[in-house]
C-alpha cells in the first residue's frame, strides 16, 4: 500500500515536470516568432524609407513681368459719312394718297362739313341740306360752289398718282326714310332711284367744269356714278343716324 502511494506520487510529479517543460518550450517558440515578425517589420520600414528619399524643399519665386513701354493708345473715332443713305421704308400708295388729300383739304373740310376716311380713301360730304333739296336730285347753288372748288384740286392731286388708281367712284347714299306712309321695300326702291339721280347730277356737273377739260378723257375712263340707296346706313349704338346716312362720297379704288 505504501509502495502504491509512493509510485503514484512520483507519477504525478513527473507529469507536472513534463507540463512545465512544454510551457517553457511553447513560450520560447512564441517569443522567437515575435522576434522574427519584429525583424521583418523593421526591414520593411528601412527598405521603404530608402526607396523614397526626402525631396528637398523648393522655393518658388514669382516671375516678374517687365513693365511694358508706355505708349499712347488712340481710340478710333467714327466720323459719320454724309454721303451714306439711310434706308427709310416708303409709305404705301394708299397712305401716300391719303396724306396728299389731307394736306390739300384739311382746312376746307370743316366748312364743307366733310371728312376723309383713311381706310377707304373716301372724301365724304355730310349735311344734305347744302347739297340737295329734300327728295330732289338737283344740286343747290351752295353745293355747286363747293364742287367747283373741290373737284379741280382733287383731280390735279390724283393725276400725280395716276398709275395706282383703278376707279374713281361717286357714290350717293340716302337714309332709310321716305316721305309718306310707304313700306320699307318701297322706300328702298324710291331712295335707289333718288341716289342714282343725285350721283349722276354730281358727275355731270363735275365733268362740265372748264377747269378739268384737260383731264376729261382720263376722267371718263375712271369715273363711275353709283346710287346705293339706304344699303349702307350710318349707325350709332344700334340706331340710324339719319342725317349722316344722307351723303355723297368720292371714293378712290387703287390697284393694290
Amino acid at each position: 500500500m505504501e509502495m502504491e502511494q509512493l509510485f503514484g506520487q512520483q507519477n504525478y510529479q513527473d507529469e507536472n515536470s513534463l507540463i512545465s517543460v512544454f510551457d517553457v518550450i511553447l513560450g520560447l517558440l512564441i517569443l522567437a516568432l515575435m522576434m522574427i515578425f519584429l525583424f521583418v517589420s523593421l526591414s520593411y520600414l528601412l527598405d521603404l524609407e530608402n526607396s523614397n528619399p526626402e525631396i528637398p524643399e523648393t522655393v518658388v519665386t514669382p516671375a516678374v513681368t517687365p513693365a511694358p513701354n508706355k505708349t499712347t493708345v488712340q481710340r478710333a473715332t467714327t466720323t459719320p459719312n454724309p454721303n451714306k443713305k439711310v434706308a427709310v421704308k416708303a409709305p404705301t400708295v394708299q397712305e401716300a394718297i391719303y396724306q396728299a388729300l389731307l394736306k390739300e383739304f384739311q382746312y376746307d373740310l370743316p366748312r364743307w362739313t366733310a371728312e376723309i376716311d383713311r381706310t377707304t380713301l373716301t372724301v365724304r360730304f355730310h349735311n344734305p341740306d347744302i347739297i340737295f333739296e329734300l327728295g330732289r336730285s338737283s344740286l343747290n347753288q351752295h353745293y355747286k360752289s363747293i364742287l367747283a372748288d373741290f373737284f379741280p384740286r382733287y383731280v390735279n392731286l390724283l393725276k400725280k398718282h395716276q398709275p395706282a388708281i383703278e376707279v374713281l367712284s361717286i357714290e350717293g347714299h340716302t337714309s332709310s326714310e321716305w316721305r309718306g306712309s310707304v313700306s320699307q321695300e318701297e322706300a328702298y326702291f324710291n331712295n335707289m332711284a333718288l341716289s342714282q339721280a343725285r350721283t349722276r347730277a354730281v358727275l355731270e356737273y363735275c365733268l362740265r367744269l372748264p377747269s378739268v377739260n384737260t383731264y376729261k378723257n382720263w376722267l371718263r375712263s375712271l369715273l363711275t356714278a353709283n346710287g346705293l340707296s339706304s344699303s349702307r346706313l350710318i349707325m350709332d349704338k344700334g340706331f340710324e343716324k339719319v342725317e349722316y346716312s344722307r351723303r355723297v362720297e368720292f371714293r378712290i379704288y387703287t390697284h393694290q
